[in-house]
């Protein structure tokens, strides 16, 4: 139960860190972030970013992207980009190349498919439409942003809902909010819940199967607490052999499930940012750990009292 559910936890809390990280680093010359709720049109955007005072400006478009090389066709995140000024708010993190009128990919597409600065890549965008654009910027800053860039008029051409998300605007001062921090008008929050209810369900299942393990494993023992019983055993002294049965079994899964989810979450942080983990998030790493610990005692101790008080015809 732990090994299952902590290393779920602490990678999804990782990536979660990760994508948070990246986020700050791409927007972190922005002095004005603008959003609607459900979106802008672009033509709303360029007004925007034609505003007095703004030097720069970077409008995004989310979309999806669908890449069919090697014969399988993969959907990916992506965004329709448009910019202006010399110094738009924006950075990807470029690893090669320079932002054009083409196709901008991630690090690891490009390496997925062993894509090179002047390929053609075909490409179908959200309608259907299928295109062809050369790859002109490789980018290393992906997490929480999409794999994939494209012109935002292209985008919003072919994309049904086609609306800008964000302007992000550059100026000597801020437009909006604070001195020198990023203000946001306005905007909707992502719903990401999906992942934290799979984990919510995967804690149910498995903490059925460990109440179910103990209960059967204690009913299974009835004979054994009987002759205990006419042995001479108090009915406390066989509840305290039950609850330290109880707790060197809750130790021993412990260390065992702390050490496969150090494991694998070291590895998984390792191969994210070179940067090796084991515990990602201590607040929810001793949570999880004191409620184990809790469900394994309990459900050691309690069916062995149930029995106990049941008389048995050996007593």
């Amino acid at each position: 139960m732990f090994a299952l559910n902590a290393t779920m936890l602490l990678n999804a809390t990782l990536l979660e860190k990760l994508a948070a990280g990246q986020q700050r680093e791409r927007f972190a010359a922005a002095t004005t972030r603008v959003a609607t709720p459900g979106g802008m049109p672009l033509a709303e955007a360029e007004r925007i970013a034609g505003q007095p005072g703004v030097t720069g400006a970077a409008a995004l478009l989310p979309t999806r992207v669908i890449v069919a090389q090697g014969g399988k066709p993969e959907d990916y995140p992506a965004q329709g980009l448009f910019t202006t000024g010399a110094d738009a708010p924006l950075d990807l993190g470029v690893t090669a190349g320079a932002p054009a009128d083409g196709l901008s990919a991630s690090e690891y597409l490009t390496g997925q498919y062993g894509w090179r600065l002047g390929d053609r890549v075909e490409l179908w965008l959200a309608d259907g439409h299928r295109t062809t654009l050369p790859l002109t910027m490789i980018y290393s800053r992906d997490r929480g942003f999409g794999d994939l860039v494209l012109p935002a008029a292209l985008v919003a051409a072919h994309d049904p809902k086609g609306l800008v998300s964000t302007v992000s605007l550059r100026s000597g001062e801020p437009l909006a909010g604070g001195a020198g921090q990023p203000a946001t008008l306005s905007g909707a929050a992502t719903q990401q819940g999906a992942w934290e209810l799979l984990v919510v369900i995967s804690l149910g299942f498995t903490a059925i199967a460990v109440v179910n393990t103990f209960a059967i494993a204690t009913a299974g023992r009835r004979r054994e607490f009987a002759d205990l019983r006419l042995a001479g055993a108090t009915a406390g002294q066989v509840h305290r052999l039950a609850g330290a049965e109880a707790l060197l079994t809750v130790l021993v899964g412990l260390l065992l499930g702390a050490a496969v989810s150090g494991i694998v979450v070291g590895a998984f942080s390792l191969a994210q940012d070179g940067v090796p983990r084991v515990i990602v998030d201590p607040g929810t790493y001793a949570a999880m750990a004191g409620g184990v610990a809790a469900l394994g005692l309990l459900a050691g101790a309690l069916p062995a009292r149930l029995v106990l008080r049941r008389r048995s015809p050996a007593i």
